[in-house]
């Protein structure tokens, strides 16, 4: 998990790059930083408003039924 995460969030970099390079030139370095700023938000927002903050026991799994050789499923 550790190695797939890291491999995710280093290809991300230079997209991030190139998206705040065209965004500067398009826009001022502040504005850049404005836009930056409100992304961070975005999550929080949606942590917020999704259910996650009312849940107070972890759900129970749903039983999967094992499928076995030999035996349709």
């Amino acid at each position: 998990m550790q190695s797939a995460s890291t491999t995710l969030t280093a290809g991300a970099r230079p997209l991030a790059v190139a998206t705040t390079d065209v965004l500067v030139l398009l826009l001022d370095v502040r504005a850049t930083l404005a836009v930056g700023a409100l992304l961070q938000v975005v999550p929080v927002v949606l942590l917020l408003a999704s259910p996650i903050r009312v849940l107070r026991t972890i759900p129970a799994r749903a039983a999967v039924p094992i499928a076995r050789e030999g035996v349709p499923s």
